[in-house]
Formats: structure tokens, C-alpha cells, sequence
């Protein structure tokens, strides 16, 4: 199932405009040095680049990027002349307008007419690199100064940048200002980050661990304040090249690794994206992508409480049957096999043809392990768990609670007697009537969990080496056993 979900959405995304009522794009372009060359319209998407358009220009350098049809998604948009040659534009509401320029020297050669608003980016560009090469110098200067350790020299520079941000914060405030509720206003302020205060100055110097505890508050206002200058309702940043990589550094730096934290952050900017389908679609897709592919034992929980309140709940309504079928059959696979809940008890017969229960099983810890004798990998994994879980934990209380998943019985038995798997507590479902596969997620095998004496899971999809690692703290955690 992996990534089935970002293809399709991908597609959507390309379909979707930012106006329901298409009035068509016309952009004339005009570059006296390329005569009979192609200018190539593309966007920006998940840090990678998309041609939308092409224009051919004629003898005189004259050409048009056009549909009288389609609206062009707002967004940040690049004017490429060659794969080392490029400028970057706003595509906003104003969709009508032309351009000229010099190759030789784009950033100050570009004019436009009829777009105020590119006009006003090209001038934030070039203000951007002016701050840019004030910040390096300011840099080169403190790393030469042989005076850079002292307090004063310190302060000196500390004021310099500080000036430099608030130039640019001024500049930024000014453009919101002047073109109100834009793409260009999206963009800029969303390079902006939060602005976190000097909690040296408050917090007293006899706190114990000082500097953590700056450290902590200083993370936590970032945390909170970290959305700031975003507008969610604003589909502009879904066609950035910053959007996405600010999505990941908030989800890997700033949200807690715990399910609970993931989801709860998850919710938070899905509503507050709502009004806006687009954005709401993108974030949708990039959270349950998300959820689906961490990697962190337990983070899969994050993705169930998604799917539960979007997908169930009905509130995502635009995907098919089939894509909507996956998904919720991804949930309810994983929904009854959560980590830190209570595994859900299976009452199957064993080899005896006596009903065994895993809720009766008494054990400080179970390894349940889902097994079938014909599957290549079980050969190899089922041995080695019973030498390096069973026979290193057996002897302080661990039971092997082994659920065959094939039908024969005569191999079962064989495949039990030649690898002597006699002290687990071997059991199967011949009539398939436990569902195990639909509560545990036994779609492939071997599936193993470990369950604590509360019959708690508390480790899933991990290898044996792994289980090894956890059942060694646990034990010494939990019982002060150590185990080499």
C-alpha cells in the first residue's frame, strides 16, 4: 500500500484553480535576445519544479503563455530561459499582464506591466538579496574582529542583525499593507519566523538547570507561535518552494513523539485550512502520508485518529471508492492493534485440540507470533525468535503465544516437530472464525507483538534483534532482571 495516497492526490491537486469561474490566463512575454525560442512556464511543488506552459517566441522575441479557459493556481511560478537562467513570479488573481526582459541580467532587467504586484516582488527579490549581503558582511566582520568574545563586541553585533530583522519585518509589514489579502502578501509574511524573546532576561539565575529551562520556554513559544505568518486559508504556499520544508521541520523538530501530539498537530492546521479546499486537500494528504509512513513504533495511531475523523467521519469527500476503500481498510487494519492498548484477546485450539485463551496466558511478557510453515521468511524469523527471545527470556516467565496461519495441519505439526517449537503454546484457526488477520494486521507473515503481563502491547513490527533490545530494558525496568 505505500504511497498510494500521493499519486492520486498529486493529480487533484494539478486540477484544481483557485477561482470557479475561469476566465482564462494570458501573459505576454517579450525577449528581443531570444528570437524563436521557447520561454517555459513552470511551478514549484514538493520541493521540485512543473512545467505548466510554453511560449514560442516569434522573430521580434514575442510570444504568450495562454488558455482562454483555464485559470493558472496561485502560487510562486518560475520563468525559465534556460536550466541555469530562471525567474521567479507571483501568479495571483491578476492573470493578464506582460513581461520584458534582458536574459543577460533578469532580476534587473525584468519590467512588468499591468502587475503591480510582480513589480512589488521583484523589488522585495532584490531587497531580499541587499539584507542578504548586509547579514554576510556583518558575519565576515564579527569572525574577523579579535574582540568577537568580549561582551561588548558581543552586543555590538547582536544589535546589528537585530536591526537588519527589523528592517526586513518592516519591509514585509509594508507590502501586507499595500496589497492586502494577495499571493504576494501569503508569501512574504510567510518567510517570516516567529520573533522568540530573551528568556535569559527572566528566567532567575538561581533556577535550577538555567539553561534548560531557557531552552525549554524558548521551545515552546516557537511551538505555539511557530504558524504565525501563515495563512492557511490561502492555497499561494502550496506552490512554493518553503511550504513543504517548513511542514517537515515542524513535524520532525517541533511536535512531540507521541501519537496523541502528532494528531492533535495534525487537526490544528487541518482546520484551520477548512475554508480553503485546496489547502485543505494538500495538508489532508501531506498529515496521513505522514502518519502512514513514520517510522516510530506507535506513530501509526496518529494516522488511525486521522482516518477515523476525515475519512470515516465523512468528511473527506472527494476521493473515489477504491481510493476511499483503501484507506478506511487501512484503518480498521490498524485501529484494534495499537500501541500501549490491550491486545484484543484470540481463544483458538492449540495442537492438542484444547482451547487455549492469550487474555489467560500468564506471562510477565508474550511474544505473539503470527506464523505459517510454507513462508520463506518464517523458516528463517520463527527459529530465530525462539533462540533469541524464548530461550534468553523463557527462563524468567516469557511465553511464545504462536498462532499458525495455514490450513494443513500435517505441515503445521511437522514444521513444530523439526524446529521443536514444543514449549510454545502453538494454536490455529482452521475455520477462520478469531478474524485475527483483520485485529492484528496478519495480511503477510510473520506478524509479532510483544504484550506486557496486562496483555498491553507494547512493541509491534519490529525485528527480532530489536524486541531483543526492549525486552532487556523492560525486564530490568519493570522486574530488575538483567538479561545478557
Amino acid at each position: 500500500m505505500k504511497r498510494f495516497i500521493f499519486p492520486f492526490m498529486l493529480c487533484l491537486l494539478w486540477g484544481m484553480t483557485d477561482k470557479a469561474n475561469a476566465q482564462g490566463y494570458n501573459i505576454k512575454i517579450k525577449v528581443e535576445k531570444m528570437p524563436g525560442k521557447n520561454i517555459i512556464l513552470a511551478n514549484y511543488f514538493e520541493g521540485k519544479v512543473y512545467a505548466v506552459d510554453t511560449a514560442k517566441l516569434d522573430n521580434n522575441g514575442v510570444g504568450y503563455f495562454s488558455d482562454p479557459k483555464k485559470r493558472l493556481a496561485r502560487g510562486m511560478y518560475l520563468l525559465l530561459f534556460s536550466n541555469s537562467n530562471y525567474f521567479d513570479l507571483i501568479i495571483g488573481d491578476t492573470q493578464k499582464f506582460s513581461i520584458t526582459t534582458d536574459t543577460l541580467d533578469v532580476i534587473h532587467s525584468i519590467q512588468f506591466e499591468g502587475s503591480p504586484e510582480n513589480t512589488a516582488f521583484k523589488n522585495f527579490q532584490l531587497f531580499m538579496l541587499a539584507q542578504n549581503q548586509k547579514s554576510k558582511q556583518i558575519r565576515e566582520e564579527y569572525e574577523k574582529d579579535p574582540n568577537k568574545d568580549k561582551e561588548d563586541a558581543k552586543k555590538a553585533y547582536t544589535a546589528r542583525f537585530e536591526q537588519a530583522d527589523k528592517e526586513v519585518r518592516a519591509y514585509i509589514a509594508d507590502l501586507v499593507k499595500q496589497y492586502p489579502h494577495t499571493a504576494l502578501a501569503t508569501f512574504v509574511n510567510f518567510t517570516l519566523s516567529p520573533e522568540i524573546p530573551d528568556f535569559s532576561k527572566v528566567v532567575p539565575e538561581d533556577t535550577k538547570d538555567r539553561n534548560l529551562e531557557i531552552q525549554r520556554r524558548a521551545y515552546y513559544y516557537n511551538k505555539k507561535h511557530y504558524w504565525d505568518y501563515t495563512n492557511f486559508t490561502d492555497s499561494t504556499l502550496i506552490r512554493t518552494p518553503i511550504f513543504k520544508n517548513k511542514l517537515d521541520d515542524y513535524f520532525k523538530n517541533m511536535v512531540v513523539v507521541h501519537p496523541d501530539s502528532l494528531y492533535l498537530s495534525c487537526v490544528e492546521i487541518l482546520e484551520k485550512s477548512r475554508p480553503c479546499n485546496a489547502m485543505f486537500r494538500y495538508l489532508m494528504n501531506y498529515c496521513l502520508v505522514y502518519t502512514f509512513d513514520n517510522k516510530i513504533m506507535g506513530m501509526d495511531e496518529a494516522f488511525v485518529k486521522l482516518g477515523q475523523r476525515y475519512y470515516i467521519g465523512g468528511i473527506v469527500n472527494w476521493l473515489d471508492k477504491d481510493q476511499m476503500k483503501k484507506i478506511t481498510d487501512e484503518v480498521y487494519k490498524r485501529q484494534y492493534n495499537l500501541l500501549n492498548h490491550k491486545a484484543i484477546d484470540l481463544r483458538l485450539p492449540n495442537v492438542d485440540g484444547q482451547w487455549v485463551s492469550l487474555h489467560e496466558t500468564k506471562a510477565p511478557f508474550i511474544l505473539l507470533l503470527f506464523w505459517e510453515p510454507n513462508c520463506g521468511h518464517c523458516k528463517k524469523q520463527v527459529p530465530l525468535a525462539k533462540k533469541e527471545i524464548y530461550e534468553r527470556f523463557g527462563p524468567h516467565g516469557l511465553k511464545v503465544f504462536a498462532v499458525n496461519t495455514h490450513t494443513k495441519e500435517d505441515e503445521w505439526k511437522k514444521f513444530i516437530e523439526e524446529k521443536e517449537l514444543f514449549d510454545f503454546i502453538n494454536c490455529w484457526d482452521p475455520n477462520r472464525q478469531s478474524n485475527y488477520w483483520t485485529i492484528y494486521n496478519v495480511f503477510s507473515t510473520p506478524v509479532m507483538y510483544i504484550l506486557d503481563k496486562d496483555k498491553k502491547i507494547i512493541a509491534k513490527n519490529l525485528a527480532v534483534d530489536q524486541m531483543v533490545d526492549l525486552l532487556k530494558k523492560e525486564y530490568e525496568k519493570q522486574y530488575k532482571i538483567k538479561v545478557d
